[in-house]
């Protein structure tokens, strides 16, 4: 299976045409439609909001260097109506990840679907080794969901990120006639996510705003601090020997301070 970058190296530029669609490699000259992409309240209300000016000059600057990301021109008046991607899913290594975005004046049509439907069909056919594909849209986001399913995508994951609870679909046939593949790829990775899954949920207030910074301790807390990890989620406790009370102070598996009770010590 080829790593998702270097496949899109091996096959990068490349054009696609559909009914009403070109999709071409983005170029400087499309940096009022990023602008505007990433700057419309209706097209970042599920996207964190609009972007920053530094942001956006970021983006403007690395759209045209990026393997794997298309201007969504629609043919009937050469008008660049959105953008969308496909790249390595930082969630799981060897996995794709499909994304998109369109001006508002583009919605209600169809032309959404049409464009993510030709970017699975290409990435099927010219990486038929390339690994399961991801496509991961806020919970909330109905209308980007419906356009999901409306390709016969199907829901395989739910994660909180960002803040927002997210909801991650694959095609149908990754589901159906990849599992075997598909669980090689996430099997490293079950165990790491509901280490994280279970610190978070046994989470206190108190651990949650407990500093990133060690120096940031107070003197009490900082003599507190052991190496000892705990239980079965592998968090690191941070509470002296005896551990009365029953609070622990520590991290969890994603680095994050926490802290949780137990009714057992280790």
């Amino acid at each position: 299976m080829k790593p998702v970058g270097i496949a899109l190296d091996s096959i990068w530029p490349a054009e696609m045409r559909t009914e009403r669609l070109l999709l071409r490699p983005v170029t400087p000259e499309d940096a009022d439609v990023v602008r505007e992409l990433l700057t419309d309240q209706r097209v970042r209300a599920y996207l964190g909001g609009p972007a920053s000016p530094e942001r956006v000059a970021a983006r403007q600057a690395a759209y045209p260097q990026t393997p794997g990301a298309w201007a969504i021109v629609r043919v009937a008046d050469d008008r660049t109506v959105g953008l969308a991607g496909i790249g390595a899913d930082p969630r799981c290594e060897g996995r794709a990840e499909v994304s998109y975005q369109m001006l508002p004046t583009a919605w209600g049509c169809g032309l959404g679907r049409e464009a993510v439907g030709a970017i699975i069909g290409w990435w099927t056919a010219a990486v038929p080794d390339g690994g399961p594909l991801v496509a991961v849209t806020q919970a909330a986001n109905a209308r980007s969901r419906r356009l999901l399913e409306s390709l016969g995508m199907v829901l395989v994951d739910e994660l909180d990120e960002h803040g927002s609870r997210q909801c991650v679909y694959t095609p149908a046939s990754d589901q159906d006639d990849s599992d075997l593949r598909w669980l090689r790829l996430t099997a490293s990775h079950l165990d790491e996510v509901e280490r994280r899954r279970g610190a978070q949920a046994r989470a206190t207030a108190a651990g949650q705003h407990l500093p990133e910074d060690l120096a940031a301790l107070t003197v009490e807390e900082a003599a507190r601090l052991c190496a000892v990890r705990h239980g079965a989620y592998g968090r690191i406790c941070a509470r002296a020997a005896g551990h009365t009370p029953a609070l622990h102070l520590g991290r969890a598996p994603d680095g994050a301070w926490i802290a949780w009770a137990e009714n057992f010590a280790a």
